[in-house]
């Protein structure tokens, strides 16, 4: 089984090793998103990475973390981040594993390393947001502490896409008293 380091950035990685992760990452939600029969362009996976560059800044101290997962050769096999939402709510955002990652443990890992980074940041709240066929997303929140929030949460993706509201569960953690 592959050994994963998992690791918070204090600047961006290198891009072209990062984008590897992206691009997988993005071509999953895709596929997730037309199999419930979403119109994307074909071009969305390149679009919305192009997006996370261009904002890249506020997924880093003090508006936010980005985690990285390395597998054994320093090749980025993961990442997950985190972004303010307001003074007093964080939002986790992007967690993904590559297949040659999986069952390492390194999901649940990059979700820890940012609810630590979020109580850094003096986040009393956290919240994030699923697709319903993320099933792996699903087990992991509750298991953290997360509560699944039946109403919709203001969420980034809330926000951006309302073609995948029908579609989305979210999930809250209260910080303050922890």
């Amino acid at each position: 089984m592959m050994s994963v380091r998992i690791e918070l950035c204090d600047r961006l990685p290198e891009r072209a090793q990062f984008d590897a992760v992206l691009g997988a990452y993005y071509k999953t939600i895709v596929e997730r998103m037309a199999a419930f029969g979403v119109d994307i362009e074909p071009e969305a996976a390149q679009s919305a990475a192009a997006e996370f560059w261009e904002n890249a800044a506020g997924y880093l101290p003090p508006n936010g973390a980005l985690a990285i997962a390395r597998g054994t050769s320093a090749q980025i096999v993961g990442c997950g981040m985190l972004k303010r939402l307001d003074n007093q709510t964080g939002e986790l955002k992007r967690l993904f594993v590559m297949d040659a990652a999986r069952g390492t443990g390194a999901g649940r890992r990059l979700v820890e390393i940012r609810i630590a980074a979020a109580r850094d940041l003096g986040f009393k709240r956290l919240v994030a947001d699923t697709l319903v066929s993320n099933v792996e997303m699903r087990r992991l929140y509750p298991k953290l502490g997360f509560v699944e929030v039946g109403a919709p949460l203001d969420t980034t993706s809330y926000r951006d896409h309302p073609a995948l509201r029908p579609h989305m569960l979210f999930f809250a953690m209260d910080l303050s008293d922890r």
